[in-house]
């Protein structure tokens, strides 16, 4: 568990377990996508969107986000899935592994508006 509340746009470690479905199982890298003035105020879950190192080789946008290896800490490269979006315990957080580049988060923003067709 980690020390403090989970941050937007940094990646966690998240205990997923159990697979269910088509929802991502186990331990694996995820990117905080609430607002953090939620953790702040004592909301016991955060929205997160996890990551695969499965990745595509076609633009598979919005539903799949490309993060390069070395980026937030990710050691291979992953693509973040838009279309799982979750919202999960806290205390599930594990191990804080870095903060995506405001170019990945604009990207984040643009794949959700359109994913959920808000624009």
């Amino acid at each position: 568990m980690l020390d403090a509340e989970p941050r937007r746009w940094h990646v966690y470690v998240v205990d997923l377990a159990p697979r269910v479905g088509t929802k991502p199982g186990k331990q694996r890298p995820c990117v905080a996508i609430q607002p953090s003035e939620f953790a702040a105020a004592g909301h016991p879950s955060t929205v997160i969107l996890p990551l695969t190192t499965h990745v595509v080789a076609e633009d598979a946008f919005p539903l799949r986000i490309r993060v390069p290896a070395g980026t937030a800490g990710l050691s291979r490269d992953s693509d973040i899935l838009v279309d799982q979006m979750l919202a999960w315990d806290n205390t599930l957080f594990r191990e804080e592994l870095g903060l995506l580049p405001e170019a990945l988060q604009d990207q984040i923003r643009a794949a959700l508006l359109e994913f959920l067709d808000l624009v």
